[in-house]
């Protein structure tokens, strides 16, 4: 497994608590959640006080066996021919690349056909490949890491600078938000959740924000509109982002699990990197952001 000890001292360097008070309530975490394993608790402890509990980018010599989330840049020293197999008695296609960064090689096994059919069409030995989402496992022939490469992964080839393509930047930075007449878009992790209130009402008359009946109109014309407060991070910098009712709903759908509280608690947990489309608010100088639209990041690094 993939050490965390990177985290713990992200998080001692970033709170400025001992490693004995981290401890402390890391134990307190798996108490209120039993079925979380301590790296678990660890993470979420990290996501609580604002330290992105994963490492976006790696190195071939940083990986180690049964890690997740792997996201590195690496030349394609070589590749093999592609190989017809059957998993659970359906035909699939998968290839295996030999990568090589700073002076470390790893096997890569890529298992998704329309995957595949992309390198057979684009990729060259010494072309260098993003890979992003990935995991690793331990060749059970020759005990050698493996990074596997599945349908929940992303792979692109990186264009060299005479490429035709017209290298635009497609995202901005969260710390160059400032002008709320413009529309941004953002790529980012979104790190905490704040549930205290998930829900708001308003009296569809007036279009004011109530508690429980309009002081003007009563509880004539009330609805209640799902309302998500976040933070999220782009790896420099945070800000506070709101996602109201439709873009709150399209957020939960990212996660998987059935339940709103469930769907929180996963999302909580730093591990989607999430494509946003906001304008600012600027509200007593401080700037906010209010999601028009979100989609889970396609990994296209």
């Amino acid at each position: 497994m993939e050490s965390t000890d990177w985290l713990l001292d992200s998080l001692i360097e970033k709170t400025g608590m001992s490693a004995e008070k981290i401890t402390s309530l890391i134990d307190k975490k798996l108490s209120e959640f039993p079925a979380l394993t301590r790296d678990a608790a660890l993470r979420m402890l990290a996501t609580e006080n604002g330290v992105m509990p994963i490492r976006r980018s790696y190195h071939v010599g940083d990986v180690s066996e049964e890690m997740n989330h792997i996201n590195l840049k690496a030349s394609i020293k070589r590749k093999f021919e592609p190989r017809q197999i059957n998993i659970k008695g359906t035909p699939s296609k998968i290839i295996n690349l030999l990568l090589e960064d700073q002076g470390h090689t790893i096997s890569a096994v890529v298992w998704d056909s329309k995957k595949v059919d992309y390198l057979i069409e684009n990729a060259s030995a010494g072309d260098e490949i993003s890979i992003a989402n990935a995991y690793s496992k331990k060749n059970k022939i020759n005990d050698g890491i493996e990074l596997h490469i599945g349908s929940n992964s992303a792979i692109k080839l990186i264009k060299t600078p005479d490429s035709k393509s017209e290298n635009k930047p497609l995202f901005q930075r969260i710390a160059d938000v400032k002008d709320d007449t413009k529309i941004y878009n953002l790529r980012c992790l979104l790190t905490r959740i704040f549930t205290n209130n998930l829900f708001l009402v308003k009296c569809d008359i007036c279009k004011k924000r109530v508690v429980d009946k309009c002081e003007e109109h009563g509880d004539k014309a009330l609805s209640k509109m799902l309302f998500l407060s976040c933070i999220v991070d782009d790896g420099l910098s945070s800000i506070k982002a709101s996602f109201f009712d439709k873009t709150a709903k399209k957020l939960l759908a990212i996660s998987a699990a059935e339940s709103i509280d469930e769907k929180l608690r996963d999302l909580s947990f730093g591990m989607y990197e999430l494509e946003l489309v906001a304008v600012p608010n600027n509200f007593n100088n401080t700037v906010s952001l209010n999601v028009k639209d979100v989609k889970q990041a396609d990994y296209s690094l």
